[in-house]
């Protein structure tokens, strides 16, 4: 996910790696689609629907569809629910009005596609009420590799391919994130972890420098 757009993904509150990842690696290239509807059709989010003269009954969702991003789809709805302070306000107002749980993760699922769409495709994170306040990408892809015991060599790679999908408009933001983590490692005592902190300042580097070239381009 670090050498695509999804990894852009990350900077909506309450996406982690592991959803953003099961989500692009179901989705697949976003080329792949015309519009955020085309997602949510292949997960089959959308009710059956019986016809017969003037019969016309809505069922359980479809069986037929993509059930790999269809459960990717509803697993970051149900994150999104808990922790994102935007959904968390609708899910309390559709509460009030005693909207179906399963409905209301449906709805998510479908706002999320649209916003995922719109990130993914064009290669910005887009301002949107879920992500006023975005999180730092490489902060939460370096603090998954380290919860995960990622060796060093496999963090510089990460780090380093991540980088290129950042937009120019992210990268100061990212960068000051960055050199706060480097600061925090040189400080350590253990090798193993000033050895991490070479490596994130070695990202800060090329972060800086490819912020510099385009902002000479511009």
């Amino acid at each position: 996910m670090a050498r695509t757009p999804y990894l852009l993904l990350l900077a909506i509150p309450g996406l982690n790696v592991v959803s953003a990842a099961e989500f692009a690696a179901e989705a697949g290239p976003i080329s792949l689609y015309a519009n955020p509807s085309a997602i949510t059709g292949r997960a089959g989010l959308f009710p059956s629907r019986y016809q017969s003269d003037s019969v016309d009954v809505r069922g359980k969702m479809v069986r037929s569809a993509n059930r790999r991003l269809r459960a990717a789809l509803l697993m970051i709805a149900d994150n999104l629910l808990c922790v994102n302070h935007y959904f968390r306000g609708l899910a309390a107002l559709w509460k009030q009005r005693d909207v179906d749980a399963r409905l209301q993760h449906v709805r998510v699922a479908k706002r999320f596609s649209r916003l995922a769409f719109a990130i993914v495709a064009g290669r910005q994170i887009v301002p949107h009420p879920c992500c006023r306040a975005p999180h730092t990408i490489l902060d939460k892809l370096l603090t998954f590799h380290l919860e995960h015991r990622t060796t060093p060599e496999q963090i510089r790679e990460q780090l380093a391919a991540a980088t290129e999908q950042l937009p120019s408009a992210a990268r100061a933001r990212e960068g000051d994130a960055l050199e706060q983590r480097a600061s925090e490692f040189r400080r350590a005592r253990r090798p193993q972890v000033q050895k991490i902190g070479d490596i994130v300042t070695e990202v800060l580097a090329k972060l800086l420098a490819t912020t510099v070239q385009s902002a000479s381009e511009v």
